[in-house]
């Protein structure tokens, strides 16, 4: 009775092992399963999230661009108008002086600026600069400094205008009207001690 008690004790271990041992390998299938699942759904969120910077990427793109050439629409009526004003003034010159040619041919040119950034844009502006830095880089660097000199100085001469910078008789540095002299002590208030 023990010899059999023994036996039934063995096969009831050998069927728990086994059983441990299938229950394992649906464990590992169930894993491996779900791991496959998530990749998968990783990879899905990873595609679906660069899709949507592309996007906004290209969407941005475009608004910027519509914005750049709507403001160049609005710059060439500008110009257009200027042109229109000094094409005025030429036509209403008395005597043909070296003046009137030239505010004529200034009235001209800002004609056919105005045409110019009409129909290219500022696409074509942009790249006829870009054609002109390479096949003259010297000059366009020059322009560019000069064009940096200038709006320097217009940004300079406007803050002068607004009152942000020293005026016309004030020197950096200097007191200004109502500013006391350095070694001048400030006023006391009644009842009050320093």
């Amino acid at each position: 009775m023990a010899k059999v008690s023994t036996d039934r004790a063995r096969q009831a271990g050998q069927t728990a092992k086994q059983e441990a041992s299938a229950t394992a390998g649906q464990a590992r299938q169930g894993a491996g399963a779900v791991v496959g699942t998530a990749a998968e759904q990783v990879g899905a969120v990873t595609g679906e999230a660069r899709a949507q910077a592309g996007a906004m990427a290209g969407d941005l793109r475009a608004r910027v661009t519509e914005e750049a050439d709507h403001q160049a629409r609005r710059g060439a009526q500008v110009m257009r108008q200027w042109a229109d004003d000094l094409s005025g003034l030429v036509d209403g010159a008395d005597a043909d002086t070296p003046a009137k040619s030239l505010v004529a041919q200034v009235a001209d040119r800002g004609h056919r600026a105005a045409d110019y950034l009409d129909s290219r844009g500022v696409g074509g502006l942009v790249g006829d600069l870009e054609d002109f830095a390479r096949r003259r880089p010297g000059a366009f660097l020059g322009g560019a400094v000069l064009a940096g000199i200038a709006v320097g100085r217009l940004a300079k001469a406007g803050s002068k205008a607004n009152g942000s910078g020293p005026g016309p008789d004030e020197r950096p540095g200097t007191p200004g009207p109502g500013s006391l002299p350095e070694d001048a002590a400030p006023p006391q208030l009644p009842g009050r001690e320093a």
